[in-house]
């Protein structure tokens, strides 16, 4: 038989106080005994089963279990350990109360309460692991961190396991503690007398640090900010800042300079010894109050600088100029400075006295006799001048204007402008010619010799007034050249046409100049006589009896020419235009018209013909011969009365045309059908026309005759007895 023992049991570590059954079972036959034994030692249990109430850490230790088959006389052992252990009740993380400061050394304690197997760091949720800075001690429970950088700023915390428990301590915040580094202190460096100056001092630091202000070695302040009181230029030195951390023991100071200046009360330019004179020397001096630091001069508004004609001295606030001109003309300022405030001066004009140079006269010269001329005469200076006039010699006036008396032919010489400066004591002198002279007072076209005629010689003259310097000529407004066909005399006044024509015609004006005045002559209106040139019959060359017709007469011709009508060589009428009476066909014949210059001599005849017609009063269609059969000849004539040029044919309101079976007699009046067909049934007209009358047939209706064709019997084919039958018989015809 053979012994398979089986012990169960849940776990091998136990907390303290736990409830423990552990199981033993074997195969066997006959069923064995069992017997149990802890650390070698028998046990007061011989069932399946050891129960174990409430257990304490002393029943630790090894449990075994024993079957036993009393007829084989074997035996089986299972042995297992059972461990009885007190869980973790507290853990702690605690620093050894020293606090971290940046590059020092900090030491952590994992603070456990029950027994321990192992523990872990961690930083930030993140397993800490030994490096060149952190080290454990050898039960895991002390970490120490040698130096301590910001790197290593973070929440840590610690863990803690035994075979039957585990447990995290509370976060332990790590904050690097450092500093005082050196302060930074933001305020002006410089400031006004009057004004106040606050100072920020601030240290990056861990905690935040406590300060401390001392002015030139004595203590003012406390805090970050210090407030001066109005300043005064004692408060100018050096502000000192402390700051102090209380944790790392440390310190760390800085200094601020600060300059107080008093602000710029006055800038002024003032001139320095004589007045500016024109290439001699001259300075400007720039007075001021306040601490001034620098001091720019200003021309215009621009800024001025020394060149080879201008100084500035040491301190720049005296200008000198080595010899003053016209281009240092100008509003000069001077502008004082300290970095604070500054001062510009009010502007100083400067104006370089000088001349006068060389008068210059404005007037007129040339003048007509019975005007006044003014003379004004002006001469660059500074101060003004004074003027004095002469003429030819005498004194006539003194200031800058001299108006004449109305001038006369003796008017004309040398006026003479003197002009003085009475600060430089020069004087200039400057003369002016003037020509005196008459007005145009006439200027009028006339004409030399005969009248003009086409192709003839023909002259104007400018009959004029006046004292002239120049004539010219014009046409409809426009100036006039000399070309092959005219000419000019040698001073202008006579314009000659060598063969005038009507491209000559036009509005003539002669304009006579001198320098003061002109006059322009009235228009001359050249019209050139000519012609008549061969007339122009307008009229109809038709006329119908009983009506009256009217012949218009032209000719170009210059002056209007005169006219006669004459009709088959006798004179019927004496004007341009002719009515005929009521005419006849006796009036068909030869008008003609002549025309007559009575200025030239000359004269011109035209002739036209005109033709007299009866009108159209007589228009029918009829029939010549038998009537209309089918597939025989068929004629209808056009009768017609009064004067017919020609006669036309419709059939339906269209035009007729002759074709195979049709055809029109010569003169169009007769219309034949060789073999008449029904298609030609319609009604049929004729129109007769001449040239001034026309007149159109009423219709002639054109039936066809023809048939009978073979006639169709319509009835019934059979029929009852006592009834009716009705027979119907029916022919195309």
């Amino acid at each position: 038989m053979m012994v398979l023992p089986e012990m169960t049991i849940g776990h091998t570590a136990y907390k303290t106080g736990s409830d423990i059954i552990l199981s033993c079972s074997a195969q066997s036959k006959p069923a064995v005994s069992y017997k149990w034994m802890f650390n070698g030692a028998f046990l007061n249990e011989q069932s399946p089963q050891l129960s174990l109430q409430s257990t304490r850490e002393n029943q630790t230790g090894s449990y075994a279990c024993l079957a036993h088959n009393n007829v084989t006389l074997r035996f089986a052992t299972l042995t297992t350990m059972i461990k009885i252990v007190e869980p973790i009740s507290a853990v702690a993380l605690n620093s050894d109360g020293k606090p971290p400061i940046l590059d020092q050394s900090f030491t952590l304690r994992c603070e456990v309460t029950g027994p321990v197997d192992y523990i872990h760091w961690l930083m930030n949720s993140q397993l800490i692991s030994l490096n060149n800075r952190t080290i454990f001690s050898t039960d895991n429970k002390t970490m120490v961190i040698n130096p301590i950088q910001f790197s290593d700023r973070g929440e840590y915390i610690c863990e803690a396991f035994n075979a039957v428990s585990n447990l995290t301590s509370m976060t332990y915040k790590l904050v690097v503690n450092f500093g005082p580094e050196r302060p930074a202190v933001t305020s002006p460096d410089i400031a006004m007398t009057g004004q106040s100056v606050t100072f920020n001092c601030s240290a990056s630091s861990q905690p935040l640090s406590q300060f401390s202000w001392f002015f030139n070695g004595s203590q003012v302040a406390s805090g970050s900010v210090y407030e001066t009181g109005p300043l005064t230029l004692a408060s100018h030195g050096e502000y000192t800042c402390v700051a102090f951390n209380n944790i790392t023991g440390r310190n760390s100071t800085v200094s601020k300079m600060l300059t107080v200046v008093a602000p710029v009360t006055m800038s002024i330019v003032k001139v320095i010894g004589a007045q500016p004179i024109l290439n001699e020397k001259f300075s400007l001096t720039c007075e001021t109050a306040g601490t001034v630091y620098s001091i720019h001069w200003m021309r215009n508004g621009w800024p001025l600088y020394a060149d080879n004609r201008t100084d500035f001295s040491m301190n720049n606030n005296t200008l000198t100029f080595n010899s003053v001109q016209h281009s240092d003309n100008g509003d000069y300022q001077c502008s004082a400075y300290n970095p604070l405030s500054n001062m510009t001066s009010p502007e100083y004009r400067l104006t370089v006295n000088y001349g006068p140079e060389r008068p210059v006269i404005t007037s007129p010269d040339i003048a007509m006799t019975g005007h006044s001329v003014t003379f004004n005469c002006s001469a660059s200076s500074q101060p003004l001048s004074q003027f004095s006039w002469f003429f030819n010699g005498s004194q006539v006036a003194t200031g800058s204007v001299y108006k004449t008396s109305p001038l006369t032919l003796a008017s004309l010489g040398e006026y003479t402008c003197v002009a003085f400066n009475n600060i430089t004591g020069r004087n200039s002198t400057v003369s002016k010619m003037l020509t005196v002279i008459d007005p145009v007072t006439m200027a009028t076209v006339k004409v030399i010799g005969a009248q003009p005629i086409a192709d003839y010689m023909f002259t104007l003259t400018c009959e004029t007034a006046g004292s002239i310097y120049s004539i010219h000529w014009m046409r409809n407004g426009w100036p006039l050249y000399a070309d092959n066909r005219t000419d000019f005399s040698m001073n202008n006044n006579t314009l000659t046409f060598n063969s005038v024509q009507h491209s000559d015609n036009g509005d003539y004006q002669c304009s006579a100049y001198n320098p003061l005045s002109n006059m322009t002559s009235p228009d001359y209106r050249l019209t050139v006589n000519y012609g008549p040139d061969m007339p122009i019959i307008t009229g109809p060359a038709l006329g119908e009896t009983g009506h009256s017709v009217i012949f218009n007469c032209s000719a170009s011709s210059q002056p209007l020419s005169q006219f006669s009508w004459f009709f088959n060589g006798s004179q019927v009428a004496s004007d341009s235009v002719y009515e005929t009476g009521p005419l006849t066909l006796a009036s068909h014949g030869e008008y003609t018209c002549v025309a007559f210059n009575n200025i030239t001599g000359r004269n011109s005849t035209v002739s036209k013909m005109l033709t007299v017609v009866a009108p159209v009063t007589m228009s029918i269609v009829k029939v010549i011969g038998a009537q209309p059969i089918l597939n025989e000849k068929f004629s209808l004539t056009c009768e017609t009365a009064g004067t017919v040029y020609s006669i036309h044919w419709m059939r339906n309101g269209w035009p007729l045309y002759a074709d195979n079976r049709k055809h029109f007699s010569m003169n169009n009046n007769t219309l034949t059908f060789n073999s008449v067909q029904h298609s030609d049934n319609g009604d049929y007209q004729c129109s007769a026309y001449n040239p001034l009358s026309n007149m159109t047939s009423p219709e002639y209706r054109l039936t066809v005759n023809y048939g009978p064709e073979r006639p169709v019997i319509t009835s019934p084919d059979i029929a009852m007895t006592g009834h009716s039958v009705t027979f119907n018989c029916s022919a195309s015809s």
